[in-house]
């Protein structure tokens, strides 16, 4: 039966393709017929052969040009059906004010939060503000294999490299952060800094709001005494004055001309106040600075150089100097396996909120299927009581296409105004997704809906409708009118399974969420009991930054030891240092040192750890333990004998069978032989999740003086929330008067307790943890709202078997199982599905998890439970009032 049944549609489908063919062939052959008649018409009037095959070839074009007309009335013709069908379907939706205010209601729940979320995908990876052509600039990498190191950073004689090749870049630029000191006449203030080479504004094609940038002549040493604001700081110190072009301001007590004001969209340096000249010399482009990686490098691509392209030349780049280096210094870049290359720059700004940007694209891409899938349902519910209407039409002529149209029509109605009201509520879902979002992560966004998200959103509204209007269509377009206007029900058991199979649908998409929020949640859980080898609670931090007049080491030391003083002697203070850099400053430094008596075998690379300069009290401050030796002490000042402090990962690293106390190090950046004098524990510096500390090694700071570092205050610990929060307060009032007493010009900045800096090391896996937890949230309530919706019905169309089965003796409580039953059964199916699905997006998502399978079966188990329990809920409901039916009523009804 069904051999003969496939024969028929084949040969029906071939005869269709002959018909066709046939049909052309006929009408090319009657064309040819009428062009020749028309020749020999000419002929006969006395027209030449040539001028007769012209007139002929001109009448035809007039028949053409008929043809045409008519294609154009049933383009027209068709335009009127179609909005024909959209006039009709409106009044229907009127009709159903429940069906429909339900449907757009969750349509616009999917809508807003895709388009919230893809406007900060948009703004992040693919449209950053206020920067031009952003797919064309690329950041310049520097990678050491043999150290496991690769980082955005290159040396001036790359970026000279870089700016010199026209053929693959257009601009090429230079970055270095640097902090000012700015006094207006009152309170001194800190602005953040970035010094920058002339073509920095060129590569991001930004263009200043008032001014202009910087000229190659003021990117010069001793002529780079100009600044462009920020807009943010230009309304911040000067309240918008356009006065403020040509004016000269103070910053770290040396004179700047304001020559300019960036637009307000223009963040990419960061959070940046002021631009200044990089002004470097010539020295520095020297082959002996090749490996001093301390500028952040970027290049705008020329129109038509691919990403590749530019990858490539700069290693090939990168091979080039290594071969052309002399013998010694060939052989450290062969064995430290050094090399350059490129990285988009959205995806080197984005940083590490990129994996969790696009992981809640896709959970929200899962909400908005779910949306779907509950929107069809619905819809087949509702088409199955119109069977009476459809079949009608489809007696009086109307064809399968015309009720496929019909039926589409209404979900593209219906996608329109949920689209519309997602819209409307997509303002809100941002400012919440801004406020959720890491701070460093969101400078200079905004809510706003520019046109790649309102393109995003037409198109993701215009896909959702066809989606969730092409199963209703479908069935209700194989209505058999007969069967139906006789009394009978089309097709019931088709509408039932294509509702069972988009609720299992919605189950299997809700459970993939729910694992992944669970498992988001037992992840950061994990993160936040590690201990990262200190005792941040109670520990209050500020930033200092010297200006030049503090050039000599000794005024340097003055300060520190000023500071301290000062700070020891308040009533509010247990223990305060100096650091520099700080756990979790954004702020590492490292570098190679050499062991005394230890010699390299061939290929063997140089040893290399991180740097600290502490004060004594470090240890205490920070409640870091010593191993075995001692610390440093008041002793431990210039002049001494140079000591140092390792940590256990480094000792392990570099001394694994013997005891380094009392050897010596020696940096290799030019300081003497150093005694190691003491091991304490391993800090985590960066990141919990992924520890990449090489092990670390800690100078005195009264031995190696610096112009800028961290001052650290222990406040005591207490368990009222209002006395711990005064007692922060005593401890900032506590360092301005310090650093005031110090020095009255200068301003301590980035005033933070320590746990504060902990908890935005944490904050991109914070935010995905927060609003995968909400998708996760709407993506059960979506569900349940399904298995009500298809239980609801299935109720519905089996009024009369449920009313015999009741006047037959059946008991209340199997009633109620019959419809329970029914729930289980497809969230069961769900589950089941779900697992295997959140297994597949569980390897996505593994590399955002700490210390958690991304199959974890008492994860999977749990959420598994709770979706059935929602199941079980939304059954009862239905199953409540089948239990109830009175069979009386029920059959009088039938």
């Amino acid at each position: 039966m069904l051999e003969t049944r496939w024969l028929r549609r084949a040969t029906l489908r071939l005869r269709t393709l002959f018909h066709r063919e046939r049909v052309e062939q006929e009408l090319e052959e009657e064309f040819q017929f009428h062009l020749e008649r028309r020749i020999e018409l000419e002929i006969a009037r006395g027209l030449c052969p040539a001028r007769a095959r012209l007139a002929a070839l001109r009448a035809m074009d007039g028949m053409e040009q008929r043809k045409e007309e008519c294609r154009d009335m049933r383009r027209v013709n068709y335009i009127d059906d179609l909005l024909r069908d959209l006039r009709y379907a409106g009044r229907n939706l009127r009709r159903s004010p429940g069906f429909t205010t339900l449907a757009i209601l969750i349509m616009a729940l999917g809508i807003s939060g895709t388009t919230a979320v893809f406007s900060l995908v948009n703004q992040i990876l693919l449209h950053p503000p206020g920067v031009s052509e952003p797919q064309r600039i690329v950041v310049v990498r520097t990678r050491y294999d043999k150290l496991n190191l690769n980082f955005d950073g290159a040396s001036p004689p790359a970026l000279a490299d870089a700016r010199a090749n026209k053929e693959i870049f257009e601009y090429a630029a230079a970055m270095r952060p640097i902090g000012f000191n700015y006094a207006d006449g009152s309170v001194p203030a800190r602005l953040r800094g970035a010094a920058v080479s002339a073509a920095w504004f060129d590569v991001f094609g930004a263009r200043p709001a008032l001014g202009r940038v910087f000229t190659a002549d003021e990117d010069q040493p001793n002529a780079n005494r100009v600044v462009v604001m920020a807009y943010d700081a230009w309304l911040r110190l000067f309240g918008g004055n356009p006065g403020v072009v040509g004016r000269t301001i103070e910053l770290n007590q040396q004179p700047y001309q304001v020559i300019g004001v960036m637009g307000r969209d223009f963040h990419q340096a960061g959070a940046v106040d002021v631009w200044t000249p990089l002004a470097l010399p010539p020295r520095a482009f020297s082959p002996q600075n090749r490996f001093n990686e301390n500028l952040s490098v970027v290049a705008r691509m020329q129109p038509g150089i691919s990403f590749a392209q530019a990858d490539a030349w700069l290693r090939w780049n990168a091979d080039h100097v290594a071969a052309a280096a002399p013998a010694n210094l060939r052989s450290m870049i062969l064995d430290a396996r050094w090399g350059m290359g490129a990285t988009a720059f959205t995806d080197s700004s984005a940083g590490k909120t990129k994996t969790p940007i696009l992981i809640l694209l896709g959970a929200v891409g899962l909400v908005l299927l779910i949306a779907c899938a509950n929107i069809a349902g619905l819809m087949l519910a509702r088409t199955s009581t119109r069977a009476q209407e459809l079949a009608v039409r489809a007696a009086l002529g109307a064809g399968r296409r015309r009720l496929l149209r019909q039926i589409l029509s209404e979900g593209l109605l219906l996608a329109a105004a949920g689209g519309a009201a997602g819209l409307v509520l997509a303002q809100g879902s941002m400012k919440l997704l801004l406020r959720l979002a890491p701070e460093s992560a969101v400078v200079g966004l905004e809510a706003r809906l520019d046109i790649f998200v309102l393109l995003f959103a037409t198109s993701a509204t215009l896909a959702a409708g066809l989606l969730f209007g092409l199963a209703p269509a479908w069935q209700s377009s194989r209505i058999d009118p007969a069967h139906t206007l006789k009394g009978g029900v089309t097709i019931h058991g088709a509408r039932q399974r294509s509702r069972s199979v988009l609720v299992v649908a919605e189950a299997a998409l809700a459970l993939v969420l729910l694992v992944t929020a669970a498992l988001f949640l037992r992840s950061f859980a994990r993160l936040q009991a590690l201990n990262p080898g200190f005792e941040p609670r109670g520990v209050v931090t500020a930033a200092y930054t010297l200006p030049p007049g503090y050039a000599n080491p000794e005024k340097q030391l003055a300060f520190a030891r000023n500071v301290l003083e000062h700070l020891q002697s308040a009533k509010s203070v247990i223990a305060a240092s100096i650091g520099r850099p700080i756990p979790f400053s954004n702020d590492n430094e490292g570098g190679a040192f050499r062991i005394e008596g230890r010699s390299l075998a061939g290929g063997e690379a140089i040893p290399q750890g991180d740097r600290r300069w502490v004060t004594p009290d470090y240890l205490r401050t920070l409640g870091i333990r010593l191993e075995r030796g001692r610390f440093f002490g008041d002793s431990d000042r210039a002049g001494a004998q140079p000591v140092v402090v390792i940590d256990e990962k480094l000792a392990r690293r570099y001394w694994p069978d013997e005891d380094p106390l009392g050897k010596r190090i020696q940096p290799t950046s030019g300081e003497g032989w150093h005694t190691i004098v003491g091991i304490i524990g391993h800090v985590v510096h960066s990141d919990l999740a992924h520890d990449t500390g090489r092990g670390a090694i800690y100078f005195s700071l009264y031995q190696h003086p610096a112009p800028m570092g961290s001052i650290l205050v222990k406040t005591p610990l207490v368990k009222a929330s209002s006395v711990k929060t005064s007692g922060d307060v005593a401890a900032v009032a506590a360092i301005r008067d310090a650093v005031r007493a110090a020095d009255p010009d200068l301003p301590p900045y980035d005033i933070k307790p320590m746990e504060a800096l902990l908890a935005n090391s944490l904050a991109p896996r914070r935010f995905a943890m927060r609003v995968l937890g909400l998708f996760a949230a709407a993506a059960l309530l979506l569900a349940a709202l399904g298995f009500y919706g298809v239980l609801t019905c299935a109720v519905t169309e089996r009024t009369r078997e449920i009313g015999i089965r009741i006047a037959l003796g059946a008991e209340r409580g199997a009633v109620m199982w019959l419809v329970v039953g029914q729930g289980l059964r497809l969230a069961a199916a769900g589950v089941a599905i779900g697992i295997g699905a959140a297994a597949l997006f569980g390897r996505l998502i593994e590399s955002q998890l700490f210390e958690v399978r991304p199959f974890d079966p008492l994860t999977i188990a749990a959420m598994a439970g709770a979706l059935m329990a929602a199941a079980l809920v939304a059954s009862w409901l239905p199953a409540r009032r089948a239990m109830r039916a009175d069979p009386a009523v029920t059959l009088r009804y039938e």
